[in-house]
């Protein structure tokens, strides 16, 4: 039973069948990415790895020690193992995933509080402990981890099939880096743009109301971009004041009809509000206010001056897929070479 075990480990079929099966899994987890989907749990996407590398490394040794080498294809193929091993650990170690919102005319500028959240460790408790014994803990390690970039959000530019809710365009066009504006570039939601090592896309949109707080007293102005869900049209969020709910929907290119407010299109044209207010959870006002209109709170008067979009931008540096991807070519070339060779003997 055990040799029939170890020539199993060391058999030509094995290599294989893991190349095919690695090879499924980088197409799944590339259609993942792809949709902009993520496995329910962190142990669908790292353990089948664990499993696999396993069996690659399994399978090397026992080849060593059973096969005599007599082609480069053999030596390719299996040294291909290493180095897709090698580069998954590399992105379990050293991969940073971050996202910002910005705004229409933001800037981002690299900086830890530009990032609405930001992660260094993901992946299975071993893995995490692991990394914080070689490289610390991922807070404090956010300087030599995050990616150098920065730029400047100018303008998003949705389009849409016809009145419905799909989306035949979705970009976001950005001048980079924000000290000189010097290149252009666009961030969509399947990315394409890459600065500094690092992919950057599109994970998120909807509307900003732009907000102006006028204290009665002191006649004091504050202005106030409110990032919310409020996409598609007629969505509502809400946002806190003090003792204050205000609870808002935007519809973007309104009209009335049979006793409702409905949309026209999804297309900014005359955006107006529905606004609930409410003050200790107490309902004190409701209606529809236009651009510009005021209600007052207590000692704040409050309007709605206009609305922006706002994008939720995905960024990702990531070392080890270089590697992977150097690995999986090697993986391939041996796998053909082996192939070539038996054809020709």
């Amino acid at each position: 039973m055990f040799k029939i075990l170890i020539r199993f480990l060391g058999s030509r079929k094995l290599s294989i069948g893991l190349l095919i099966v690695t090879s499924a899994y980088f197409i799944f987890l590339t259609t993942l990415w792809f949709l902009n989907m993520r496995p329910p749990r962190p142990f669908m996407v790292w353990f089948p790895v664990l499993v696999l590398i396993i069996f690659f490394l399994a399978n090397v040794i026992v080849s060593l020690f059973t096969r005599r080498y007599a082609y480069t294809a053999n030596i390719l193929f299996h040294a291909a193992f290493i180095i897709v091993a090698v580069g998954v650990g590399v992105s379990l170690l050293y991969r940073f995933e971050g996202t910002a919102v910005l705004t229409e005319g933001d800037v981002f500028w690299g900086e830890k509080g530009d990032y609405i959240n930001y992660s260094t460790a993901r992946g299975i408790p071993i893995i995490r402990v692991i990394k914080k014994a070689l490289v610390g803990d991922s807070k404090d390690n956010f300087d030599r981890l995050a990616p150098k970039l920065s730029f400047k959000l100018d303008k998003i530019i949705p389009e849409y099939w016809g009145e419905k809710l799909h989306f035949t365009r979705l970009d976001g066009e950005i001048r980079y880096p924000a000290e000189t504006l010097a290149d252009q570039g666009a961030i969509r939601l399947n990315g394409g743009l890459t600065i500094n090592g690092a992919r950057i896309r599109h994970s998120g949109f909807g509307f900003a109301p732009e907000i102006l707080l006028e204290d009665i007293k002191s006649g004091a102005i504050r202005r106030h971009t409110a990032v919310m869900r409020l996409f598609p049209p007629g969505s509502e969020d809400y946002i806190e004041l003090g003792s204050y709910k205000i609870y808002m929907q935007v519809f973007s290119d309104p009209i009335t009809g049979k006793g409702r407010l409905w949309n026209r299109s999804m297309n900014l044209v005359n955006p107006i509000f529905r606004v609930k207010v409410t003050w200790l959870d107490h309902p004190i006002y409701e209606g529809v206010l236009k651009k510009g209109e005021m209600v007052r709170l207590g000692a704040t008067n409050i309007s709605l001056t206009g609305v922006k979009y706002w994008l939720a931008i995905e960024i990702v540096k990531d070392p080890g897929e270089t590697i992977v991807i150097i690995g999986l070519i090697t993986m391939a070339t041996g796998l053909l070479l082996r192939l070539f060779q038996r054809e020709s003997t």
